[in-house]
């Protein structure tokens, strides 16, 4: 589409002389890494929680490695710099664990951020420079990219790095190690950095990587489960492809142009996941998995060799019998597709270029072949009526075939996010950034009320798609942390095919999952957060998670 509504810069391309330097590079090392030299500069890479849940047969999205950590740590690894990963997604404290494995264990930290873990990030970088003042931070992902501004002027973060980070971390760390930082970091493109005098700069963009078969081989024993009693859990987060056609203006993107692994490349990749760390399932986190039929049908080929179960996402206007045929074939479980609604002028206004006939041929075709249709709904998209919201409603209660539906959020960066903030929906960015943080993905969380609708409308209408859910793919899985927090038992099985693919009582003791909101999460719900009428409309029904932590701390100081 000819629209461009994230910023400009992430639509350049990494392809000057600096660039195709990096990309040999790890190539190279990926197939002979750079023996690990201890006088380089250590790095340790925090994975933070999140405090979002999912459906039962989903859980183990929460806890697998995924591919920006892990390719990050791994281009450093291959490089010969010392290289850990702190993960406390699902730890009681994360703050405390993840900062009593960094003070006095690391020469420079590296902090993921992500929509929802805003406040984490900002308060651990704060207790590290607290307490090491001369250990420089360094930010990335999506969160970081998409307000950069708000991370360099109230955060302790040193470098952000806009967009993908394998070539901007190498550049960043090599001249860290090399004492050049200061008269550096103002020609590494792609990152905002803090002058000496600490006023935030912007470089020029970097852009997207040209060549993703440049990418090495993920290392998963980087990941701290690899070396746990329990192991590497076997399933894992992956992509072959990164961007996105689209411009749904709902949906930010880190990198939104589109560019793809070789079948080749695919191939190598599934190849080492399986043999090296035992991966039995795949979810395919790229946008639209199946946009182009020819690429699709050669990823497949590449995937079918490896005895690998997977998942992945695409829309409704990308399938068709070919499609879903070397799909099934390679070994798919379920398709997730992005329906969000069915209304003709909710679909229009969220740019999603697509249709209810559209989504019914999808279902048809992929049922039909022997496939499992997944579909993901929002409520509370603009435009939406009362009589759309409830023929959505319908239409999942027929079918039963919802793998989740959350009410529309303001994600940082897109057009939702930016009409929000004009229209005075959104106070303050900060606020909003902490209020995201405790977004279980629950009936019960709050919301902005974008769509006019009441929110006793929204509320039952998310309760009972909520409740025509499907099983998940990995309905044995073994590493669930002690301390998960488990929602709503459900004893209806829903149709057929669900008790045929999970037997029966598949949720009756739980219907969702997750790790636990952080403690003090009691601080960012709607009404600290938002202006009274604001929060008016979308948390005076039912008491929020973090509301019930505050109404609890409460009772206990009393």
């Amino acid at each position: 589409m000819a629209q461009k509504s994230l910023a400009l810069e992430l639509y350049s391309n990494a392809d000057e002389a600096v660039d195709q330097r990096y990309m040999r590079q790890m190539r190279e090392q990926d197939d002979e890494p750079v023996p690990t030299d201890p006088s380089l500069p250590s790095f340790t890479l925090v994975v933070g929680p999140s405090p979002f849940s999912m459906p039962r047969g989903w859980e183990f999205f929460l806890t697998s490695p995924y591919e920006g950590a892990s390719y990050i740590s791994t281009v450093l690894h291959n490089a010969g710099f010392p290289v850990r990963i702190v993960d406390v997604r699902y730890a009681l404290n994360p703050l405390k664990t993840a900062f009593d494995q960094i003070v006095g264990q690391t020469d420079v930290l590296g902090v993921c951020t992500f929509e929802d873990n805003f406040p984490f990030c900002r308060e651990l970088m704060q207790m590290v420079r607290d307490a090491e003042p001369d250990v420089p931070i360094i930010c990335g992902g999506s969160l970081v990219t998409s307000v950069p501004h708000v991370f360099m002027e109230s955060t302790a973060c040193d470098v952000a790095v806009i967009s993908e980070g394998e070539i901007t971390i190498l550049e960043l760390m090599e001249s860290f190690a090399a004492g050049k930082w200061e008269q550096d970091l103002p020609n590494v493109r792609g990152i905002c950095y803090r002058t000496p005098e600490g006023e935030p700069k912007r470089t020029r963009a970097r852009g997207q990587m040209m060549d993703l078969d440049s990418l090495p081989r993920m290392r998963l024993d980087l990941w701290p489960q690899y070396h746990s009693p329990m192991g590497m859990q076997p399933q894992i987060i992956s992509s072959y492809s990164r961007g996105c056609k689209m411009d749904c203006s709902f949906c930010y993107r880190t990198t939104p142009q589109v560019r793809a692994k070789s079948q080749e490349k695919m191939d190598r990749d599934m190849a080492w996941l399986k043999e090296q760390y035992g991966v039995d399932f795949c979810f395919f986190v790229d946008l639209t998995f199946s946009s182009h039929r020819r690429q699709t049908i050669e990823i497949c080929d590449a995937i079918k060799d490896h005895d690998i179960r997977w998942t992945c996402l695409t829309r409704c206007a990308d399938m068709d019998v070919p499609r879903v045929t070397a799909m099934r074939d390679s070994g798919c479980d379920i398709i997730l597709y992005g329906v969000e609604s069915l209304g003709t002028e909710v679909l229009r206004e969220a740019r999603k270029g697509s249709s209810e006939n559209l989504t019914v041929r999808a279902m048809r075709t992929t049922f039909e072949n022997d496939v499992r249709f997944g579909s993901l709904l929002i409520v509370g998209l603009p435009n939406e009526s009362d009589e759309s919201l409830n023929h959505m409603v319908q239409f999942a209660e027929t079918y039963n075939h919802v793998t989740r539906v959350k009410y529309l959020s303001a994600m940082p960066g897109t057009t939702v996010y930016k009409q929000a903030i004009a229209s005075g929906l959104i106070r303050s960015e900060i606020d909003h950034l902490n209020w995201l943080s405790i977004e279980q993905a629950l009936h019960e969380d709050e919301f902005l009320n974008i769509s006019g609708l009441s929110e006793g409308a929204c509320r039952d209408a998310y309760q009972r798609i909520y409740d025509a859910y499907q099983p998940g793919p990995v309905m044995d899985f073994k590493h669930y942390p002690e301390n998960f927090w488990y929602f709503h038992p459900q004893p209806h099985d829903g149709l057929d095919r669900s008790t045929s693919y999970a037997g029966t009582g598949w949720r009756e003791k739980w219907s969702s999952a997750a790790g636990g909101l952080a403690p003090g999460s009691g601080r960012f719900t709607l009404d600290q957060c938002a202006s009274p009428e604001v929060a008016a409309l979308g948390s005076r029904l039912v008491p929020s998670g973090a509301e019930m932590m505050r109404r609890a701390a409460a009772l206990g100081g009393a």
